[in-house]
């Protein structure tokens, strides 16, 4: 049964939790459907190079380039419109005959990543018989409505709203035109269902497998992110100018770790003998074994946040907000909101047997993000759809 996998970014190179999970889930498709035709979309924040992905003789790749730049006429201009500026970004003529091209073959299943991609859906429906299921990674809209309520400029305030609003009307309207939904927690799953449509849904978390537990260096702690997804900019700004300076009154010898792609040049000002400013790092799983504990003042966003995922699997505890820890249900997730409780969930951690903690981190894994489990969820998902 061959398939065809739509994508809003290239999966490679792996540049934030959102392409850690997306190859996550094309190897999931790869040990259910026979080939594999990926057509992604490149932009200029997210180039394609084939040489960045791994070779895979079941998988086919192509891209074609789309101009999702902020043009403020198009935006002043689509305040007169009903569509949605946000997903008007990610048409273009040119992938839509590259997909035509492509709907040539015979696909049992077409599998769309995001709903930036749903502008190709009445396209897809006049050349495929093809089973369409969406993946949606976040409740879009969502994201955009935590970015009002942190918005002080009111004239911003009141454009925001305007967008969301029609992102929403766009995001649940698709959900029903489709023939099958995944999402990857369940908090968004629960979103739609409420929507009481008859599409089939399934909450298929991002597969994981555990690893090696490591010791880990007291009163150490990090925060990794991609630096272009503003709630990753917003928290890390709001770690050093406010969360880590009362940390170190607490803790005079607490260390700072910060990395991640799209490190913008004016973080590498705080650099300290407390602070420490990586950029992008070779290896995500490296740089957490060896810095302590996460630590994720998340304030806006939905879905799941991946590096958590990934720092539990090497039993790294977490200490973050509600929203940075929704649809993760593990006792190694601590909740802080604010500053006091952040430096509570610490000494908790300090004053208690830690590998236990780490331990418990592991089995959460192990328990619900097993890759085979997963898979077959997926498959017997596949199989359900109709067309």
């Amino acid at each position: 049964m061959s398939a065809l996998y739509l994508t809003n970014k290239p999966i490679y190179p792996k540049v934030d939790g959102g392409c850690v999970a997306m190859a996550s889930f094309l190897n999931q498709l790869v040990n259910i459907h026979k080939k594999i035709d990926h057509l992604t979309v490149s932009t200029y924040k997210h180039p394609f190079e084939v040489i960045n992905y791994p070779r895979n003789n079941k998988i086919n790749i192509y891209s074609s380039y789309i101009d999702t730049k902020i043009s403020f006429i198009k935006a002043f201009i689509n305040l007169f419109s009903s569509s949605s500026y946000n997903v008007n970004r990610f048409y273009s003529k040119n992938f839509e005959n590259k997909l035509t091209e492509l709907l040539s073959n015979d696909y049992k299943v077409i599998y769309i990543e995001s709903i930036f991609l749903l502008p190709y859906l009445k396209t897809i429906r006049s050349s495929s018989n093809a089973k369409i299921i969406l993946r949606t990674p976040n409740i879009e809209h969502k994201i955009w409505e935590k970015q009002i309520d942190l918005t002080q400029n009111l004239f911003k305030k009141i454009y925001l709203k305007h967008l969301t609003k029609k992102l929403k009307r766009f995001e649940n309207h698709h959900f029903k035109l489709i023939d099958g939904v995944l999402t990857i927690s369940n908090h968004d799953a629960n979103y739609i269902r409420d929507l009481n449509l008859n599409t089939p849904l399934l909450n298929l978390p991002f597969a994981i497998e555990s690893d090696k537990i490591e010791n880990i260096k007291k009163n150490n702690f990090f925060f990794i992110g991609a630096y272009n997804w503003k709630p990753n900019l917003d928290a890390v700004m709001y770690l050093i100018n406010e969360l880590f300076p009362e940390i170190l009154k607490k803790f005079p010898d607490a260390k700072l770790h910060i990395a991640g792609s799209y490190t913008p040049d004016d973080l590498y000002k705080y650099k300290s003998e407390s602070i420490f400013v990586y950029g992008k790092v070779e290896s995500v799983k490296d740089f957490m074994k060896n810095h302590g504990i996460l630590l994720a003042p998340i304030f806006s966003g939905s879905g799941v946040r991946i590096k958590i995922l990934e720092a539990l699997s090497i039993g790294i505890p977490v200490i973050g907000t509600k929203i940075a820890i929704q649809g993760i249900y593990s006792n190694a997730c601590l909740i802080a909101e604010k500053t006091d409780e952040y430096i509570q969930q610490i000494e908790y951690i300090n004053q208690n047997d830690i590998s236990k903690i780490q331990k418990e981190a592991v089995d959460y894994i192990n328990n619900n993000y097993n890759p085979i489990e997963l898979e077959k969820k997926l498959n017997a998902f596949v199989e359900e759809c109709k067309a």
